[in-house]
């Protein structure tokens, strides 16, 4: 991996999924996945041990076997690990190799444990905390704990060792057929009051701030009301958060929220402040491409008036876009001219039209 790193260069990392044998050793893992743009490509990672087509990401993550452990370079960097992210979202230990010129710099280890879930949900918190401030020494006080949560995190990782195993070739487990899927249902309607309930909340918190709740798909098609209102940031509700308005989060990692805790039938609903209802690539990606629910906008004005709702459904065209567009943040690196570069470039913005494109007007009822 270290030597697949420095070859790629320009700051570009690599991962991989290991299996933990018997004896405790990490000693087979998956083909090595090459970063790209945004990091390692999830889904085509997730692809060497699950199905991926026609999935969203958090039914890969379901498909993942229980020794598997999380491994990835870190370029210019030591292996010690600074967040909970990644055993947050995989729910796996995770194993950072740091690389510097002359090769390996150190390797870091950070085991899954319900204390550093819990350090996610308050960095979330903190995130937003410093909206709802009203003095610089209220401010201040926020970002001091920021701070300090980002100390505390240093703390959480450990020095990993390795050992001389006899080297296997890479192991492709993504032939399974049975498997943990969520439901593909259409959705036509989103309850009116909801509607207003979150409009008023968005309203109240004011400064185009989104708020959102987790709303349940009755056999009519009409999301109904399910849990709590969530106020979330400037174009964002956080996912633990938002995922907290209809399960009890504590200790629990974002792959045991999403696909365990929360109904199968689920939907999220938002709202766009200034907006009509229209979504984009990003929306996409926080419902149906990564936790695999529908997901529904509200768009309204300074004042309240609801101007349209659309809703994203899970449906293939998104994860055949969502595949595209992972392709092409790892062929911008290979592109030779600046015709090459210019196509991968106008490519991604269609991709990005393409999300749009699938938004589909709703009722409110």
């Amino acid at each position: 991996m270290v030597e697949r790193t420095r070859a790629l260069g320009q700051g570009r990392n690599v991962g991989c999924f290991g299996f933990v044998d018997e004896d405790g050793y990490i000693s087979s893992h998956t083909e090595l996945v090459d970063g790209g743009l945004s990091g390692i490509p999830l889904r085509v990672l997730l692809g060497k041990v699950a199905v991926m087509e026609h999935n969203s990401i958090i039914e890969g993550l379901k498909q993942l076997p229980e020794n598997a452990v999380f491994i990835t370079t870190r370029p210019g960097k030591t292996g010690l690990i600074t967040d909970v992210t990644g055993v947050d979202f995989f729910n796996l230990p995770v194993v950072s190799i740091g690389v510097k010129n002359d090769g390996v710099a150190g390797i870091g280890l950070m085991m899954p444990k319900p204390r550093h879930y819990d350090l996610a949900t308050e960095a979330e918190k903190l995130n937003l905390e410093t909206l709802d401030t009203d003095t610089m020494e209220a401010e201040r006080e926020v970002l001091r704990k920021t701070n300090e949560l980002g100390l505390a995190y240093l703390e959480l990782s450990e020095s990993l060792e390795t050992v001389d195993l006899p080297e296997k070739p890479p192991v492709c487990l993504a032939s399974r057929k049975d498997y943990w899927r969520l439901p593909r249902r259409k959705v036509e309607a989103l309850n009116g009051e909801l509607a207003k309930e979150l409009v008023a909340k968005s309203i109240s918190i004011g400064q185009g701030r989104e708020v959102s709740v987790m709303g349940l798909l009755d056999e009519q098609g009409t999301v109904q009301p399910l849990g709590k209102i969530i106020a979330g940031g400037m174009g964002f509700v956080p996912a633990r958060l938002m995922a907290s308005s209809a399960a009890d989060i504590e200790g629990k990692s974002l792959r045991e929220i999403y696909g365990e805790l929360l109904p199968p039938n689920a939907v999220i609903v938002h709202t766009h402040p200034g907006g009509t209802g229209v979504m984009h690539v990003g929306d996409a990606s926080a419902g149906p491409g990564t936790w695999g629910r529908p997901i529904v906008a509200i768009g309204h004005d300074q004042d309240g008036e609801i101007k349209g709702a659309t809703v994203i459904e899970v449906e293939d065209r998104l994860y055949r876009l969502a595949d595209e567009d992972e392709k092409l943040n790892l062929a911008f690196f290979e592109a030779g001219t600046p015709e090459a570069e210019a196509d991968i470039r106008n490519r991604k913005f269609g991709i990005a039209q393409e999300y749009t494109g699938l938004c589909k007007p709703i009722e409110l009822v």
